[in-house]
């Protein structure tokens, strides 16, 4: 087709046969022939005549395509047969125009105003929360008659996100639709053993408390929600494509300002008119919303464990310690989450959003173990280290004692509980003069003495040997075998 197309438009512009030839690298008598071709009416080369080949096996292939087999397993069935000498591609031809299928046609949606809102989910990548990167999502409800949406991110698609989202955006729109049409999401749609679809309970409780319907798209079937659809891809090239947001409030910000500045004031393509003047006009059709907004939780039971937590979502949240190894209920809500044992109140935390974390609430524990080792070490080494600058010198010296530091420590912290900061200065003062750092037992020893008041003499005190060295040094030895006589 190239080459019949090329020699249309050289001959159209005068160019001579055996020249347009040599330019396309092809022979005249080619040139020629398309010549006539043109000068009949033709617009396109002559086609070759079908497989005739295949005449004879052609209801043998028709049978075969019409019970689903692919060419190769028609070319393997044919092979056999006596007097088939066709080729693979030549069938594959054949097969390929007899499974031609008919186009796909679609019906066109109408709506009237305040009629229907679609919902979905639509993902934009992971961004960054409390110096963490996670999944984030888009989430968007679009008015179907006016196209004017709203957009919000969120962490997960979990049922008090999903509904706290759908609150947000029926505040938004001032109203709610009569029908609502959500994706088979499971914070919606459910499935019982009989495959059976139905809504989860919170969400047709929200949906009763706001009085829209709710109406649920075929599994696998995105064209029922079309309009959303599409305002999902719309934001996700026209917002998010080729912007580093970094952190997650960054990215939210952003997309607020871009829904109302840009999404619901542009030039639909379809209605050619602005979604904010349509929905100006369909506002008055959405149904009001009620005195008390809905409120967005859910409850679940969940077992106390030894370290006085349970685990929600990826998180610890701590419990007081009389409820270790029972179940207790936990109503989930958007901020908060409620920790509830017989039917009192025993635990409130803000509820994380990230995971791996852990709320503690330090006077669940036991009296005796609300305080970790970590911070009982902690505390000592400042209370040793405010007796004073001695006793600070001396704990720094406590990594040349053989003597297990944190034994040293708990001796140290006791002395100083019991004598006082000044009696325990004096007596590290006193220990460090002789160098004598063998731990927390020579500092005991000076003050049950009450050496510590003693004045230390003018003279600096003679070194120990080091037990690595010898007595005498070396040289002498030497100097004594050279004084020798022969």
């Amino acid at each position: 087709m190239s080459t019949f197309l090329s020699i249309q438009a050289l001959l159209e512009e005068g160019v001579p046969k055996r020249a347009i030839a040599r330019r396309l690298g092809v022979d005249v008598r080619t040139v020629r022939k398309h010549e006539r071709r043109i000068e009949q009416g033709a617009s396109g080369p002559e086609r070759a005549a079908g497989p005739a080949k295949l005449d004879d096996f052609r209801a043998r292939i028709e049978e075969l395509v019409r019970r689903g087999m692919t060419a190769v397993q028609i070319y393997q069935e044919l092979v056999a047969v006596t007097g088939f000498d066709a080729s693979y591609a030549t069938v594959r031809r054949l097969v390929k125009r007899l499974k031609h299928k008919a186009p796909e046609v679609f019906c066109r949606m109408r709506f009237a105003p305040g009629e229907e809102a679609q919902v979905d989910f639509g993902s934009v990548g992971r961004l960054e929360r409390d110096g963490k990167r996670r999944q984030a999502w888009l989430f968007v409800v679009t008015l179907c008659w006016s196209r004017y949406a709203y957009y919000e991110l969120v962490w997960d698609q979990t049922v008090p996100s999903f509904l706290g989202a759908l609150r947000r955006a029926f505040e938004y729109f001032g109203g709610a639709p009569q029908r609502l049409k959500p994706d088979n999401l499971k914070a919606a749609v459910l499935l019982d053993q009989l495959s059976q679809r139905h809504y989860q309970e919170d969400f047709f409780r929200f949906c009763r408390h706001y009085g829209t319907l709710p109406d649920a798209a075929r599994p696998h079937t995105p064209t029922d929600k079309g309009r959303c659809e599409r305002d999902i891809g719309y934001a996700k090239g026209n917002c998010f494509r080729g912007r580093d947001f970094g952190g997650f409030e960054k990215a939210q910000t952003y997309l607020a300002c871009w829904r109302d500045e840009v999404a619901n004031v542009r030039v639909h393509g379809t209605t050619q008119r602005r979604p904010a003047d349509l929905f100006a006009e369909e506002r008055a059709h959405l149904k009001p919303l009620p005195d008390e907004a809905y409120v967005v939780c859910r409850f679940g039971k969940y077992k106390v464990r030894k370290d006085c937590h349970i685990a929600i979502e990826g998180n610890h949240y701590s419990v007081p310690h009389v409820h270790v190894g029972s179940e207790v209920l936990v109503r989930i809500g958007e901020d908060e989450l409620t920790v509830f044992a017989e039917g009192n109140v025993v635990a409130t935390h803000p509820r994380c959003r990230d995971r791996g974390r852990t709320l503690t609430d330090v006077s669940h524990y036991p009296k005796e173990k609300r305080l970790a080792t970590q911070e009982i070490r902690r505390r000592r080494v400042l209370s040793i280290r405010a007796a004073g600058p001695h006793a600070a010198t001396y704990l720094g010296r406590l990594k040349e004692s053989r003597f297990v530091k944190a034994d040293q420590l708990a001796r140290l912290a006791r002395l100083v509980a019991e004598h006082g900061d000044d009696a325990v200065d004096l007596a590290c003062r006193r220990a460090l003069y002789y160098d004598a750092v063998d731990g927390a037992m020579t500092i005991e020893r000076i003050l049950e003495r009450g050496l510590q008041h003693l004045p230390l003499p003018e003279t600096a005190p003679v070194p120990k040997p080091d037990a690595r060295d010898f007595g005498r040094p070396l040289q002498e030895y030497g100097a004594l075998l050279e004084r020798r006589p022969a």
